[in-house]
């Protein structure tokens, strides 16, 4: 093997978990690899297995809902650690061995949902949340404001769901937080919250969902269960439904650099062990989501501003197929 691709099979530390190399797999959709009763069915079991088979040091799930009553995400179409924990426990156990059997670690990745951006086949009965009475990404309707309650009992469901993540045999969790657009990261974005309770306002109240959501973690499955973060230090927010280009100027709504590097800064001394850096929202999607005629790595430039400005391992999002884009 040529040296300079050593740094990839290099093991690393995040947190008190140990992995065997560099190489991590990005979370990806989960459907239809759940069964009917919220658990994993064989060919998703299989499906992460091979990819421990083939040597990835971290495997992260596709994403996984806490809560199915504030808001109503198609369960049991997708795992999920709180609907029925026997069920997802018992299936994932499965799984989680026969990764470790490979000397690969996994990780739970968990959602506290959609808010304004819930596909609208998804809504069923429910009508749309979010942080303020703001317009909804697909459909010409106002949302309907969460209440500090719903926010609380959102809070407690991700507590329970990394307790059986952790009962299950993961190696950690990664909340689907502040990234994307999604309800969380809707909390987060002032161009969304206009909050005045503890909940909006500063960047600190802001990110106090988020905040609260590795505090119950660490309450239910002590210091030591490592909780990741999938996160976005810029939204490429141009208005609401429209976002910025490649190499565009324009005046940011969402969040900035500036703001995400603070953020970032806040997340890790709120509790979080590594932050998993990609950029975009739903309303600039080409930005989370590059067509294959984007350049490959993306997003290296915003891990590594983020990398140099926190204390704790940084994973860096997107298709590096090429190994020397990778080492970089």
């Amino acid at each position: 093997m040529n040296q300079k691709y050593q740094p990839l099979f290099d093991k690393v530390q995040i947190g008190k978990l140990t992995l065997p190399n560099r190489f991590a797999m990005a979370p990806m959709g989960p459907l239809g690899l759940g069964d009917a009763d919220g658990g994993w069915n064989q060919r998703g079991i299989d499906y992460y297995t091979e990819r421990a088979k083939g040597g990835t040091g971290l495997v992260i799930t596709g994403v996984t809902f806490v809560d199915n009553e504030v808001e109503e995400h198609g369960m049991p179409n997708v795992p999920s650690p709180t609907w029925n924990p026997v069920q997802f426990v018992r299936t994932s156990r499965e799984m989680t061995e026969r990764i470790h059997a490979y000397g690969s670690k996994i990780w739970l990745q968990m959602s506290g949902g959609f808010g304004r951006v819930t596909i609208p086949t998804n809504l069923g009965e429910y009508p749309p949340v979010a942080p303020s009475p703001i317009m909804h990404r697909w459909l010409d309707k106002v949302c309907r404001e969460l209440t500090v309650e719903e926010i609380q009992s959102i809070v407690k469901r991700f507590g329970e769901g990394a307790y059986n993540a952790k009962r299950a045999g993961f190696d950690g969790v990664e909340i689907h937080a502040v990234h994307e657009g999604y309800l969380i990261d809707q909390f987060a974005i002032s161009f969304f919250n206009h909050r005045t309770d503890q909940y909006g306002g500063s960047l600190e109240n802001r990110l106090r969902f988020a905040r609260e959501i590795v505090e119950e973690i660490h309450k239910k499955c002590g210091r030591d269960f490592v909780a990741a973060l999938r996160y976005s230090p810029k939204s490429f927010i141009k208005d609401y439904r429209v976002g910025a280009l490649p190499g565009e100027k324009f005046e940011e709504k969402g969040r900035d650099l500036e703001e995400g590097v603070q953020a970032a800064k806040l997340l890790v001394e709120y509790g979080y062990d590594c932050l998993d850096v990609d950029v975009g929202s739903y309303d600039a999607w080409w930005w989370s989501h590059p067509p294959m005629y984007q350049e490959k790595g993306l997003y290296i430039p915003y891990a590594k501003l983020v990398k140099e400005n926190v204390s704790v391992p940084v994973i860096c999002a997107g298709r590096m197929d090429d190994p020397g884009l990778a080492v970089k």
